[in-house]
């Protein structure tokens, strides 16, 4: 039988993702309700108990259990909300005992903070006692730790009694797509176990005999009957639709799932995200590094400290601008054509530091004793003094305090053709400093693989951006950049 002949193929799964780590049948995701219920009771508890306890100690045991009813259940609502968004209660997290603590933790911190604010914008702080709260808060950080232990221990107990049976499937397919589909070798580790292994008589190209298709699917149909089997999952390659479909026909007289799994090339598209595009469902190859929500966030940062910045520094401007003019002929501040966001050329503020102002086709870096820089421009250039006018491109909008520097148009051009992915740096706005420019890649880049190690830092910057990333550049650009000896 096939089956026999193919329990090879069942050890080969099982070798090529052993990892140590706890198989977590599927079906423990009927004790998650329970643990939610568990939690909205404990913390409604807690919260009646802790204000009662309260209100005796120092209040002398005046008002009653019931005024503390309210509160503990608007905590016990606010929590179990963000648990199930922070997928606390997923089967696979009931066993992760560190995260578990952790990330209950911060939601029982979330929950008050988040409770704090509603509470000071409605103006509702008289039906809430401070001290009771507080205690609640207090109490509570400390018993939800003891529960997500509790709730581990408890579930690993289950499993390990028998109560919970792993999910049994039978796979069938084409032998190529069984050895090479990483999702089959990683079943066991989502609580699956593998009960039947049945190759296809099917060639890569989709020949198959019809008569032996057919009583290899009967082979199926009758192990299915004769073993306990939950579901059988089909792998074979989504272009071998004539295969697919003899498959499902035949496997229509079993009262269990038939599932298709993603063959090695779709499954690389499917793990990109999936949206609704007005009637149907499409796959998102590229996301906008960022959301409209954090555009908005950083541009009104932006803004914000830009327009500070700028009333502040009205005075300085004005003396540095004076210094320049007294120093040599020419304007204090210059304008350069740079490449911005989505490839759009915009005009950057600059003070002037050297003795000609190039914006053509062709423009030289600045090099280490360059003649070209004065006196005082070899100062403001040290301390990064003639980048503070971009203030005024930020509150323009066209640049950001934080991202990749904008570079001369000629050299843009240039670095476009020698590095591939030298233009993925325009999906965000330019910055007056960033990630690149923090970890030492800044000033003039003599080699190619000077740039593609800014670029890489920029690209890095572009798909991990969080404000809190803008935030760490800004402060570090003051400690690292301004000390770097590679402004000249």
């Amino acid at each position: 039988m096939a089956l026999a002949h193919d329990t090879n193929i069942i050890a080969d799964l099982a070798r090529s993702k052993s990892r140590d780590q706890f198989a977590v049948p599927i079906s423990l995701g009927v004790v998650s309700p329970l643990v939610a219920v568990f939690d909205l009771t404990w913390i409604v508890l807690l919260g009646v108990v802790v204000g009662t306890v309260y209100d005796l100690l120092f209040l002398g045991g005046s008002g009653g259990t019931e005024r503390h009813l309210g509160p503990a259940i608007a905590v016990a609502t606010l929590y179990s909300t963000f648990a199930h968004a922070a997928q606390l209660y997923r089967a696979q997290n009931l066993l992760r005992i560190r995260w578990q603590v952790g990330r209950s933790a911060l939601i029982w911190l979330m929950v008050f903070v988040f409770l704090a604010t509603l509470v000071f914008l409605l103006k509702i702080g008289a039906a809430f006692s401070r001290g009771g709260m507080l205690l609640f808060l207090a109490a509570g950080l400390l018993l939800t730790a003891a529960m997500r232990l509790g709730v581990a221990r408890a579930c690993a107990l289950v499993i390990s009694s028998g109560a919970l049976k792993p999910n049994r499937v039978v796979l069938v397919g084409l032998r190529q797509e069984l050895a090479a589909n990483d999702a089959l070798s990683s079943l066991k580790e989502y609580g699956y176990a593998v009960v039947g292994v049945f190759t296809l008589p099917v060639s890569q190209d989709g020949i198959a005999s019809e008569d032996a298709l057919k009583a290899r699917m009967r082979e199926v149909i009758r192990h299915v009957r004769e073993t306990e089997v939950d579901e059988v999952i089909v792998a074979v390659p989504w272009s071998l639709s004539n295969v697919i479909f003899a498959v499902e026909s035949e496997l229509r007289v079993l009262p269990i799932p038939v599932s298709l799994v993603p063959d090695t090339i779709i499954g690389r598209v499917l793990d990109r995200p999936l949206y609704e595009l007005g009637p149907t469902t499409a796959v998102q190859l590229q996301r906008a590094p960022l959301s409209a929500a954090q555009r908005n966030l950083k541009q009104g940062m932006d803004k914000l400290l830009a327009a500070v910045s700028l009333v502040l520094l009205v005075p300085f401007f004005a003396v540095i601008a004076l210094a320049i003019r007294l120093e040599s002929h020419g304007p204090a501040m210059f304008l350069q054509a740079r490449v911005g966001f989505n490839g759009r050329p915009f005009r950057i503020y600059k003070f002037r530091t050297m003795s000609t102002m190039d914006d053509g086709p062709v423009i030289v870096q600045a090099t280490r004793n360059d003649k070209r820089i004065t006196q005082l421009g070899r100062l403001l250039r040290k301390l990064s003094i003639d980048e503070v006018p971009q203030l005024l491109n930020v509150l323009r909008g066209d640049m950001s305090l934080v991202g990749p520097r904008p570079h001369a148009l000629a050299h843009d051009n240039e670095y476009d053709r020698l590095i591939a992915t030298y233009a993925v740096r325009h999906k965000m706005k330019p910055g007056i400093t960033g990630w690149a420019q923090v970890n030492g890649f800044r000033g003039e880049t003599p080699e190619i693989g000077m740039m593609k190690q800014r670029v890489e830092s920029d690209l890095w910057y572009i798909e991990y951006w969080s404000l809190w990333l803008d935030i760490r550049i800004l402060l570090v650009t003051v400690v690292r950049v301004l000390k770097s000896r590679d402004a000249y």
